[in-house]
């Protein structure tokens, strides 16, 4: 019995015994902590640690059925938990072998993070589907209108493929950054660290930005002290990748303003910030920001081109080379993301 005692106390999973009153007769420490904050639940009553009318009344089907049958039910717990709850009768015999009395043994099973899985992989299919769909439409639907007769007419035939093109660019972009997120997330993207200066990767970053700059009126200006920053282990490609896609956002959602890309040394870290003087982001935006497909203006970032998984790749290599990843912004004054990295 002191084996059985140790492993139900040391189980993380809830256990709890109710006799037909209600009341409980053991608990172990992880049904505790979930339920109660202080003091002890044993001798209490059921409905004064857990009055969830759904789980009350699953009790009492269990107590008043003679089917003897377990039952199941998911919950909520404190701090919005989910709990698979699992109801089983048992009858505790006398010494001479009859029925004294009837109890459940409830098991409770806390699987909060499993159902956000679910539903991060339901968002994520949905979300796919969707981006793949207005592309593939607009794809099939032009074909098949030079397949009835447009190929004849050149002015129409050219444009058509234009857009053709236009939306298989789109839909191989978003494939490509699908791959990346995926390799990332799953730690299969292969990180070549080595003693990098970051100014050269941002410089470089912004002589292939000036003309799309330059284009919107946009003046881009790069703040760095010569000598003041060391040189960060990183990975080159990756970590061009993360300024390209940050500079090249302040860009996209900027007009006839500026860009400035600061670098800084913080102790035993390296910060950089791109500042924009553009549209900004709604304070209710930003928590979500960085999250895949998130997008605060859906048809315009759609109009520019975005994936929409920009930002969730930059959190991913940042977090990659031990770094941090945040953002302010004011909308209607500006936005700026921030990164760190170790030195």
């Amino acid at each position: 019995m002191k084996l059985l005692e140790a492993v139900v106390r040391e189980m993380q999973m809830g256990v709890v015994v109710i006799d037909r009153d209600k009341q409980i007769l053991y608990s172990n420490p992880f049904f505790e902590k979930t339920f109660l904050t202080v003091g002890s639940i044993e001798g209490k009553k059921f409905s004064d640690i857990l009055n969830e009318a759904a789980l009350i009344g699953s009790i009492n089907k269990v107590f008043t059925s003679d089917a003897n049958k377990s039952c199941e039910i998911t919950i909520r717990g404190k701090g919005n938990q989910i709990l698979e709850v699992r109801l089983v009768p048992f009858s505790i015999e006398s010494d001479s072998g009859v029925d004294n009395s009837k109890v459940i043994i409830g098991f409770f099973q806390d699987v909060t993070e499993e159902k956000k899985v679910e539903e991060i992989k339901r968002d994520f299919v949905a979300n796919v589907s969707h981006e793949l769909r207005t592309p593939l439409a607009s794809i099939k639907g032009y074909a098949e209108t030079l397949l009835d007769g447009a190929l004849d007419d050149k002015v129409t035939l050219k444009k058509f493929l234009n857009i053709i093109d236009r939306h298989a660019n789109r839909m191989t972009a978003l494939i490509e950054d699908l791959l990346t997120l995926s390799k990332l997330e799953s730690h299969q993207m292969p990180m070549a660290f080595e003693p990098l200066d970051i100014k050269n990767i941002i410089s470089g970053v912004i002589q292939g930005c000036e003309k799309q700059a330059k284009d919107k009126g946009i003046e881009i200006v790069i703040d760095i002290t010569d000598g003041e920053i060391p040189k960060v282990m990183g990975d080159k490609g990756r970590l061009e990748q993360v300024v390209v896609n940050l500079v090249d956002n302040a860009i996209k959602y900027t007009n006839d303003g500026v860009v400035k890309v600061v670098a800084k040394k913080l102790d035993n870290i390296l910060k950089v910030d791109i500042e924009d003087t553009g549209i900004g982001i709604p304070e209710k935006d930003i928590a979500r920001i960085f999250e895949r497909f998130y997008r605060v203006d859906k048809g315009r970032s759609r109009e520019l081109g975005g994936t929409g998984l920009g930002l969730a790749i930059v959190k991913h290599i940042i977090q990659g080379h031990n770094g941090k990843i945040w953002v302010e912004s004011q909308l209607g004054k500006g936005t700026t993301f921030s990164f760190t990295l170790p030195l």
